[in-house]
């Protein structure tokens, strides 16, 4: 390590804020000759006036363009190579910056004979985080290529098959269609057509008071373990004159049962759920994720630019070593609890803090937005590493005849555990707003009752935190895409943020029965989800098979649109 360090190394990196984050840890770690350049994102895509590949027999040629300014960009870095030993390719650690690493590597490594290329992956942009890049330092990934440059066609094919179509129909140009977005579009639209095919229906709840000791407390009546609902008015106004009124005054036994139970810390924050989070905050999806990438590629706290958390896009719960090491710095006692991670990309991590500082000193440098979502962050990692909240829960019964039965619940926290970092947490349990028992009667009194009158709802619109966990749920999109496919809906007017909630608009709903009338086998959520399954067996397979799958994919869904 020492002495690659000596060496003369070029580092490629996609974003330009990341560039002084880099330069001044590699300046602390004594590197003695570099430079840190960023490529601001790709360099090349496919041409924007024409499909951009040829399948010939049984290779798929794509044909990729230098998109605006990045030629010259690449001829600037040619003229740098002969002054450097290394060069280090440190763009992003997901498909996207695979991708970049590999354009940058084909353009350049044809003029550098002398220097060595090698991919860094860094998950965290400090010290350590690149002090670790450095030291486990490898090739570029080509399967993890070829899943991007597979997703990239295949979404080509599709857009640029069927938006041609939409636009002749609707007469407007700048309608899209595409794989993801369509996908949920449609799931928007079902829900839209539930709601709207909804009837409600009017029941009837009986609440009572109780009481017990000096205690006044309201209970609902229940049956079979669900409350007592009733549909039919006639039939409760004999329920009432018949029963209701016979038990007011009368005194009854009951049953009073505690049992100790636990909660366990939610998982750390992954892109999904850091977005779900934000978006109950009143922050957009977008916004979360602009956010977060000036989180991770560096902050100036006080004469430092640090990156304070790890990559931000990623759907694993896991946390590494270094992330348990730094827990321990900051809360007495760590806990690793056995989690269900069903991560794909588990090369990165869960989305977790990178420093010890505490958050009042963090809390100088970020204005109040990103501070919300660091505090965020920060409260939910350390969380996940606390030990469970203890509490007692208390259940009240007395029946009221052998089928009806008063039920009462509340609880009591008897060891916080992880409730100590996130105190709002208790908030979604309704039992500890109940007053918790002691009683010294071993009667109830029931001193009145009152009938309410309800109505059956129909399902809730999505919200921007709803949809991107029902995506999730289904399997459409990645980390990287949930924010943007909701911000291009919008962008085409095919749906409406109001008040929080999502609208579908008419010209999404006709965009929608359109589109399922004529491809609905390439736009439905289970095309879009396996197809997100056979990227991953594309990046999880040796490049050989990566390729094969890649190919018969890709010509299957030519063939269906030709």
């Amino acid at each position: 390590m020492n002495n690659f360090l000596n060496q003369r190394l070029l580092f490629i990196l996609e974003s330009p804020s990341k560039v002084k984050t880099i330069s001044s840890i590699l300046k602390k770690m004594n590197v003695k000759d570099f430079k840190v350049f960023a490529t601001m994102g790709h360099i090349k895509d496919l041409p924007k006036n024409n499909l951009g590949l040829k399948i010939e027999r049984d290779t798929v040629t794509p044909f990729f363009v230098f998109l605006p300014y990045k030629k010259k960009m690449i001829e600037r870095i040619k003229k740098m190579l002969n002054n450097y030993n290394y060069v280090i390719l440190a763009t992003d650690p997901d498909r996207e910056g695979e991708a970049i690493s590999y354009h940058v590597y084909n353009e350049l490594s044809k003029f550098a004979n002398s220097v060595s290329f090698r991919r860094a992956f860094i998950n965290e942009i400090t010290y350590d985080g690149v002090s670790r890049g450095l030291a486990n330092l490898g090739d570029i990934n080509y399967s993890m290529v070829e899943s991007q440059l597979t997703r990239r066609l295949i979404d080509r094919i599709i857009g640029y098959r069927i938006s041609p179509v939409l636009w002749k129909n609707f007469k407007l140009k700048g309608l899209s269609a595409g794989r993801v977005q369509t996908s949920t579009l449609k799931i928007i639209f079902d829900r839209e057509s539930e709601i709207e095919q909804f009837k409600p229906q009017k029941y009837y709840l009986i609440k009572l008071k109780i009481k017990i000791d000096d205690k006044i407390l309201e209970a609902f009546i229940h049956k079979q373990n669900e409350l007592y609902k009733m549909f039919d008015l006639n039939e409760v106004k004999k329920f009432e004159l018949e029963f209701l009124k016979n038990i007011v005054n009368s005194k009854r036994d009951f049953k009073l049962i505690n049992n100790e139970r636990t909660i366990v810390p939610p998982d750390p924050l992954k892109t999904s759920t850091l977005q779900q989070e934000a978006a109950k905050m009143g922050i957009s999806n977008s916004e979360v994720m602009k956010i977060a990438q000036k989180l991770y590629e560096g902050v100036n706290v006080g004469n430092e630019k640090m990156g304070l958390i790890t990559y931000h896009r990623t759907d694993s719960i896991r946390i590494s070593d270094y992330g348990i090491n730094l827990a321990k710095k900051i809360i007495k006692d760590v806990v690793i609890h056995n989690r269900r991670n069903k991560a794909v990309f588990d090369s990165h991590e869960a989305i977790r803090i990178t420093t010890s500082e505490p958050l009042t000193v963090i809390k100088n440098y970020l204005n109040d937005k990103e501070f919300r979502i660091y505090e965020l962050i920060y409260r939910r990692f350390l969380a996940s590493l606390s030990p469970v909240c203890r509490y007692v829960h208390q259940q009240l019964y007395s029946y009221l005849n052998r089928e009806l039965y008063i039920s009462y619940q509340s609880g009591r926290i008897i060891d916080k555990g992880f409730i100590k970092i996130l105190p709002d947490f208790v908030e979604k349990f309704k039992i500890f707003k109940n007053d918790f028992l002691e009683p010294k009667n071993k009667h109830l009194e029931i001193i009145g009752y009152e009938i309410g009158e309800e109505f059956t709802k129909p399902p809730p619109r999505y919200t921007l935190s709803s949809i991107i966990k029902k995506m999730e749920e289904v399997g459409i999109g990645r980390p990287s895409t949930y924010a943007s496919t909701i911000e291009l809906l919008k962008k085409r007017k095919y749906v409406e943020v109001k008040r929080g909630s999502i609208y579908i608009t008419d010209l999404g709903k006709r965009v929608v029965q359109f589109l399922f009338g004529k491809y609905s086998e390439l736009l439905n959520v289970d095309f879009t989800a396996n197809l997100e399954e056979l990227l991953d067996s594309i990046e999880n397979s040796d490049y050989e098979m990566a390729k094969k799958i890649s190919f018969t994919k890709i010509t299957e869904i030519y063939r269906m649109l030709k």
